[in-house]
């Protein structure tokens, strides 16, 4: 019934533009990013954000600076998206060109995620799962679309997802599902909604 999201500093996650998605930093050999498929293609031009400034009264983003922006390389772009609701294969893969500086973004952020070869199951109690992203927020404000963070109980896991009960709104698509005081990653978050069927109010991801 409420949004508890706080905001949030993560060094690993960055605001996908113009496409108003997230992604993050993983371990991998040169630093690439994940994100959710459906965020792609995004069109001309598209960039990782770092260091987001709030955004306006309205809700309007603001860009940070230059030296927080990463151009993604077009020709990096692996995704798969089986379309509108499709659930447990959707996910993409790029990485960035540096930034004016020079830098590449995980020697200028200094952190990824490592990710689960395996994520385990749902415990009794249940794991807490941390979100963080770059969601809008319903009114407007200056927080919509800058980073902010929630945890919540990991309800189900299956051959291809993981679900939920964390808050996000529109534009967490792509974040990392991360079990919550690790580093560890187990899925892309994808679609929320709130589902009315079991497990009841819980959102979802792609399985890594």
């Amino acid at each position: 019934a409420t949004d508890d999201r706080v905001a949030s500093t993560d060094p690993r996650t960055a605001r996908l533009m113009p496409i108003e998605c997230t992604a993050w930093l993983i371990n991998d050999a040169t630093g690439c990013f994940l994100t959710a498929g459906h965020c792609f293609p995004i069109g001309a031009n598209p960039v990782c954000q770092f260091n987001v400034p709030l955004s306006t009264a309205a809700g309007v983003p603001q860009n940070p600076l230059p030296r927080d922006q990463y151009p993604v390389d077009p020709a990096s772009i692996q995704f798969n998206d089986d379309g509108v609701g499709a659930v447990g294969n959707d996910w993409g893969y790029f990485g960035c060109f540096r930034n004016t500086f020079g830098e590449t973004a995980r020697e200028r952020q200094g952190a990824t995620y490592t990710l689960a070869a395996t994520p385990p199951a749902v415990a009794v109690p249940a794991q807490t799962i941390r979100i963080t992203g770059y969601g809008t927020e319903n009114p407007l404000n200056q927080f919509s679309q800058t980073q902010q963070t929630h945890t919540g109980p990991y309800v189900q896991l299956t051959a291809n997802t993981v679900r939920y009960q964390v808050d996000t709104m529109g534009g967490n698509s792509g974040s990392a599902v991360s079990l919550d005081g690790t580093n560890q990653a187990i899925g892309i978050h994808t679609n929320g909604g709130c589902r009315a069927a079991a497990p009841i109010g819980s959102h979802l991801g792609t399985r890594l």
